[in-house]
């Protein structure tokens, strides 16, 4: 048998030849693929995170709404949300206010109108927010950014 024949049949085999394709396909294709699931888990803990902080205002609103001795005691609704958030690190930031419109301008007299079509009263809100950083770093998103939650009933 010739060498050179050999050789040449060897060439064209390996040239026709398609196995490793898959491999070249998945190896183009897995950077796109980790992107998307980083980016999917990044999402989903976003959203995790604001019902997680959306719960703990609610929680806070509960409590002062549970008997009216509660509403003015602004270290119980806060311990209420941040219990109801398990944030034993004091990583959220828990404000609690009343007496203020919906839209949240400060009115205390009752005589006093809200803008707009609003009710005036006597409002307790519950605002809770956290710092929120992604795993990824993403052009259109800055990191980190602010996560909030607003609960606000009216009592009067």
């Amino acid at each position: 048998m010739n060498l050179s024949a050999i050789g040449a049949w060897a060439r064209r085999r390996l040239a026709l030849g398609d196995s490793g394709i898959a491999g070249m396909e998945l190896a183009l294709a897995t950077p796109m693929l980790a992107l998307l699931m980083c980016g999917g888990f990044d999402f989903g803990r976003a959203i995790y995170e604001q019902h997680r902080l959306t719960t703990a205002a609610e929680a806070g609103i509960q409590f002062a709404t549970a008997a009216s001795s509660n509403l003015s005691n602004s270290s119980g609704i806060i311990a209420a949300a941040r219990a109801d958030a398990a944030d034993t690190t004091n990583s959220l930031t828990v404000t609690t206010g009343s007496c203020t419109c919906p839209t949240g301008a400060t009115l205390c007299s009752t005589t006093a109108t809200c803008t707009g079509s609003t009710v005036t009263g006597t409002y307790q809100k519950v605002t809770v927010s956290e710092s929120y950083s992604t795993v990824m770093t993403y052009g259109f998103v800055s990191n980190p950014f602010t996560l909030t939650a607003n609960s606000m009933v009216r009592v009067q």
